[in-house]
């Protein structure tokens, strides 16, 4: 690598790493909020953070310099699924998985989001998966059982972590669908989805409980998603234009470990000796996906 290639990636490790600690922060935050709001209204005002960051991104022209064509006709069917799995469904999963488990299992489970993305392109559309992915898949199932109590005999814990490995295998949908868009300005898609998928949440909430939550949860949760679902996509395509999405996937991948250490700190958990392995298990499935990642890129 030349001399602007090692100072491209110096500029795009802080940029990645910030993106990756801001989505992090999404779970023990999310927990903080969810208490005392309905986990339908929150997954909504957390989208429509999102558009309002990405607004200001686009005026700003963040996505200035990549190659984006206009949505077609055609795009419609991947752009709804977006919407409904990425936008709606998955969130709703989330913040009730959030609100059943500890911030720490939620933050780790997260990174389920990465293999099921890999598993769910291996399976509909043919795409290959390496041995190192495969790996990463075995050790994150592993830290589910962990996370759930399952080994301890408990049951009672499992509701939350298995709804929040409902939401990644949701985003996983979501990712592989986006891929499909990946001619479109990344910007525009979540402004997209995150007014429609934002507004429809909200809506629903406010049909089936025939109220609005208070003020001040609206503001905190419009501030978590601008934060880190909006401004988290701002730097991460600003790393992205910088060292590109391999290297930027890698460093992005530490957000579910900022989430669990954050959570540690907000909810004074007792620290296990599963939490320990767990935690683990998780980096070094991260550091698998990151190094298959960054060898693809080489190959390129």
């Amino acid at each position: 690598m030349g001399g602007g290639g090692a100072m491209n990636v110096r500029r795009g490790i802080p940029l990645a790493l910030g993106a990756g600690v801001l989505f992090g922060l999404s779970a023990p935050l999310s927990k903080l909020i969810v208490a005392g709001m309905d986990p339908i209204a929150l997954a909504g005002v957390l989208y429509l953070g999102a558009f309002v960051a990405v607004s200001v991104g686009r005026l700003l022209g963040v996505t200035r310099g990549l190659h984006s064509e206009p949505l077609r006709r055609l795009d419609v069917p991947y752009v709804l699924t977006m919407i409904a799995v990425g936008g709606v469904v998955a969130p709703i999963l989330l913040m009730f998985g959030v609100r059943a488990a500890s911030g720490f299992t939620a933050s780790l489970l997260l990174n389920f989001e990465g293999v099921t993305t890999a598993v769910i392109a291996w399976m509909f559309f043919r795409e290959r998966v390496s041995g190192a992915v495969w790996a990463a898949v075995v050790l994150m199932t592993t830290t589910g059982v962990l996370l759930t109590g399952v080994a301890a005999g408990g049951r009672s814990s499992m509701v939350g972590p298995l709804l929040i490995i409902g939401a990644a295998i949701g985003w996983g949908v979501d990712n592989n669908v986006s891929a499909r868009l990946s001619h479109c300005d990344p910007l525009i898609l979540v402004s997209i989805k995150g007014l429609a998928a934002g507004l429809f949440s909200l809506g629903l909430s406010w049909a089936t409980r025939g109220s609005l939550p208070a003020p001040g949860s609206l503001l905190a949760g419009l501030g978590v998603g601008c934060i880190s679902y909006g401004v988290s996509l701002v730097l991460f395509i600003l790393s992205l234009k910088v060292m590109g999405a391999a290297r930027t996937g890698a460093f992005f991948a530490v957000g579910p470990l900022a989430g669990a250490l954050l959570s540690l700190v907000i909810f004074r958990s007792p620290f296990t000796w599963s939490m320990a392995a767990a935690l683990v298990l998780t980096a070094a499935s991260i550091a698998l996906v990151a190094s298959e990642g960054l060898r693809t890129d080489g190959r390129q």
